[in-house]
This record gives C-alpha cells, structure tokens and sequence, in this order.
C-alpha cells in the first residue's frame, strides 16, 4: 500500500510517499502501525497518544472517502489502495 502525506507531513518521508507491505484483511488501524514503524516520528502528529484514535484535526482518505464516514480506524484497506493523510491546513 501506498501511503502519501500531505503538507507538514511530507517532511518526514521523501517525496511524501512511503511505502508499506500490508497482510490480507488489514485495516487502516494496521496500515498505520506499520507506517509508524517505518517512520516513527509520525505517530504523534497522526494519532492520540491517550486514545490511539485520530487526533480530530487529522483526516486520513481512502478513495476519496474520509475514513470517520466509513469504519474509522477498522476499515478495510483492501489491495491496491493508496491511503492519503492531511494534517490540519490553514491559509490567510
């Protein structure tokens, strides 16, 4: 699975994109533990340390589709799904 980081994110993998393997029936909770073990410092920009849920400002897409309107962190990844991660963005 491709994973691809958005703004701030981005700093922490090359090119924004890090790339990890994932066993049949995985979930986005799975795909995100192993990314952390790929890149560690991410962890505490992704998720709560408190709960291991979301930080509510993060929004984590897979097809386009906000992961909270699916199954949150238990949904399914599935094959060949690229998995997108915002941190929050403001502009003036």
């Amino acid at each position: 699975m491709m994973v691809k980081l958005f703004a701030n994110l981005r700093a922490f993998a090359k090119d924004g994109r890090v790339e990890v393997a994932l066993p049949p029936g995985a979930t986005v909770r799975d795909a995100l533990v192993h990314l952390f073990a790929r890149v560690p410092a991410l962890q505490e920009h992704v998720l709560d340390p408190a709960t291991g849920e979301l930080l509510p400002y993060v929004q984590v897409m897979l097809k386009g589709r906000l992961v909270r309107d699916l199954q949150g962190l238990d949904t399914p990844v599935g094959a060949n799904v690229e998995m997108a991660i915002f941190p929050p963005v403001a502009g003036g």
